[in-house]
């Protein structure tokens, strides 16, 4: 196989520690900035100013708080490695900002690439024997459309090169089999890894390609350490998805998160006490339920939760949820075995997943799409909290249409019946995004009729005339599953805005929860 133009050599482990070193700096001085903060890293040595793409990651043991990237930089490697920094301390979408009180919690490490190269082939279907598995990493592009994976993605899943080929593609936001068609850019990379073997400790350096957490690992003095320090981040999900909003929308502990929740259920406008298990036989098939940050939406999410509480506990709860990033396959569900909370790990229910899968024309295993969504993320500690012993089935949705959503729902639906499971179906979604108070109420009383009347004609036309929900293609799949298994109308439970919980009522986000039966 003809070789990468590699790191350069003259990367020593000297060269690593100092790059880690600027990153820390500069993340340091990013969590403690009231803007973009302007660190100094001193002058830097010759052997930095070569250009080479970077990533910079920040965790907190096992929790991401931030990585971000420059594959194809202009920039010295001094320089961007200090761009990197500050954007992963502040600007990672999928997570809140480095706070300074996390500073000495974090371990920072920095992934030096190589230039990336086209694939040396002109039939793409070769591509996969130009991909060393464990050695590359890949970028699909198209137009504006990009993705990335650093190639322990690949190595941690066991993936050969054209699965991993086909998980570049969705990252980028299209299709797997994208990288066999013409205008649809593939280059590959290899690169070094050092990162801190514990908060500002000492500098290690492990190889790109080797499974997270694995093996041992070189101090550069000629020595190594078996590490459970952090690897890079996993972006595919693998045998355990782990939580990407963490700290964020809901607390990371499991004591803090358990406070929250029950915090949810006593609110006032929430249930005003917690969840009771009275085994009432008249269980929801359908729930409908926000996903905002829990001091804003839980205590309207705590009504539906509440309600599923006191009926009888299912095997199952199918979870649909938007896809906010537009990235992935447009009904993506869930390959992991299992979801992991600050309360612990939730199994998936894999032979439903199958079923699905199989029922569904368009639904694919996809971790992509996952990566980073917190509308059906936030769901599960609730489902932890009052169902201890239930498995979940996570669906993400991209951009669908009625009738798409609508097969979608009867497939799930089909595929309980299949399986003889009991189950529940939840659509995740909020309502009218960032009108005042009284605006969003009007605007969303249309959506909680339609919810009652189980009409989800009139849930995909206020869509399309403007509505701001988020979920309307996971509210339509929830009620379409629900009406297919039964379900006759729908309850409202609750409705609030942020403004009634936790925000101003100038710029509100709508909340409702409803059951369906």
């Amino acid at each position: 196989m003809a070789r990468t133009n590699e790191v350069p050599a003259q990367l020593d482990h000297d060269a690593g520690r100092t790059l880690v070193s600027r990153a820390r700096q500069t993340v340091e001085a990013a969590a403690r900035s009231d803007g973009e903060p302007t660190p100094s890293g001193g002058e830097p040595a010759d052997r930095l100013q070569i250009v080479r793409g970077v990533f910079v990651t920040i965790k907190r043991g096992e929790q991401l708080r931030g990585c971000i990237g420059r594959p194809d930089p202009d920039e010295p490697l001094a320089e961007t490695v200090v761009d990197a920094a500050i954007d992963a301390a502040l600007h990672d979408p999928r997570v809140e900002p480095v706070g300074p009180d996390e500073l000495d919690d974090v371990t920072v490490s920095v992934s030096v690439l190589s230039k990336p190269e086209p694939l040396p082939a002109s039939d793409p279907s070769n591509y996969p024997q130009y991909v060393d598995v464990g050695r590359h990493g890949l970028i699909a592009e198209r137009d504006s459309a990009r993705g990335l994976l650093l190639p322990q993605v690949a190595v941690d899943n066991d993936w050969r090169a054209e699965r991993f080929l086909e998980a570049t593609c969705q990252k980028a936001g299209l299709p797997g089999r994208a990288w066999r068609e013409d205008g649809v850019e593939i280059r590959r990379f290899s690169g070094r890894v050092f990162t801190e073997a514990q908060p500002s400790g000492a500098v290690i350096e492990r190889p790109l390609g080797r499974p997270s957490g694995a093996g041992k690992e070189s101090t550069g003095d000629g020595g190594g350490l078996n590490s459970d320090g952090p690897g890079e981040p996993r972006t595919d999900g693998g045998g355990v998805r782990t939580p990407a909003v963490v700290g964020g929308f809901y607390a990371g502990d499991a004591d803090g998160l358990e406070e929250q929740l029950r915090e949810s259920f006593t609110h006032e406008v929430g249930p005003g006490t917690l969840a009771e298990h009275d085994a009432d036989p008249r269980r929801p098939l359908g729930l409908i339920v926000p996903h905002a940050g829990y001091p804003y939406s839980g205590p309207v999410a705590a009504h539906a939760y509440a309600t599923l509480a006191r009926s009888d506990t299912p095997e199952t709860v199918v979870v649909v949820g938007p896809n906010h990033r537009r990235v992935g396959e447009s009904v993506a569900v869930a390959p992991h075995d299992r979801w992991r909370t600050p309360l612990g790990d939730v199994p998936v229910d894999r032979e439903l997943a199958e079923t699905v899968v199989d029922r569904h024309g368009a639904a694919t295993f996809d971790p992509v799409a996952h990566e980073g969504e917190h509308s059906i993320e936030v769901q599960v500690p609730f489902l932890q909290h009052i169902l201890p012993e239930v498995s979940i089935l996570p669906i993400c949705l991209g951009t669908l249409d009625h009738d798409r959503a609508e097969r979608l729902g009867t497939a799930v639906a089909d595929a309980v019946d299949r399986t003889g499971r009991s189950a529940v179906v939840v659509g995740s979604t909020d309502l009218t995004h960032y009108q005042p108070h009284e605006a969003a109420v009007e605007a969303d009383r249309p959506v909680r009729e339609a919810i009652e009347r189980l009409d989800s004609d009139t849930i995909a036309s206020l869509s399309a005339e403007g509505h701001s929900m988020c979920g309307p293609w996971s509210t339509v799949a929830t009620v379409s599953a629900a009406r297919e298994l039964g379900s006759e109308s729908g309850d409202i439970l609750a409705y609030a805005t942020s403004a009634d919980t936790a925000g101003s009522p100038d710029r509100v986000v709508g909340y409702c929860a409803a059951a369906i039966r």
